[in-house]
């Protein structure tokens, strides 16, 4: 049976999603963050990291449509790449804790749960697993910053 190293996110409103450990960089629990205009419910932040301007994006909004309270998120600072011959992107993803470090296997592989069949998560989910008896969503985070998603 075969194990990963990831990253398990709250996003808030019940939504748990996982990235692999080698896309985590850092948790930012204070930064310069300025809004955007004209740009999605999603993404109508960035955040001023070393300086690099990063989209900040909120999964949960994908969900619900609806923004979580800054006051109480952190920022998880994630690396992606679109091929393997780009450099390395960064997004911030709004969180509602500090991340976990889990080990996922195989057996934990389960289907893409029905609550969020009519969400855009899908689009931008690769697989799912269970984690305490709850769905965990594996983010494809190239996929959710593609501009084919973002349009």
């Amino acid at each position: 049976m075969s194990t990963s190293d990831a990253w398990l996110l709250d996003c808030g409103e019940s939504l748990s999603i996982a990235v692999g450990d080698h896309e985590m960089v850092e948790l930012v629990q204070t930064g310069t963050q300025h809004q955007v205009t004209e740009s999605s419910e999603q993404g109508s932040e960035v955040l001023q990291w070393q300086e690099k301007t990063v989209p900040v994006m909120e999964i949960s909004s994908l969900h619900t449509g609806a923004r979580q309270e800054a006051s109480n998120s952190y920022l998880c600072l994630l690396n992606y790449q679109v091929s393997a011959d780009t450099p390395l992107q960064q997004l911030a993803l709004r969180v509602t804790r500090a991340p976990e470090r889990i080990q996922v296997d195989d057996a934990q592989v389960c289907e893409f749960p029905r609550e969020f069949d009519n969400s855009q998560l899908k689009a931008v989910t690769l697989s799912c697993f269970t984690h305490h008896a709850k769905s965990v969503l594996i983010l494809d985070i190239s996929s959710l910053c593609s501009s084919e998603f973002r349009n």
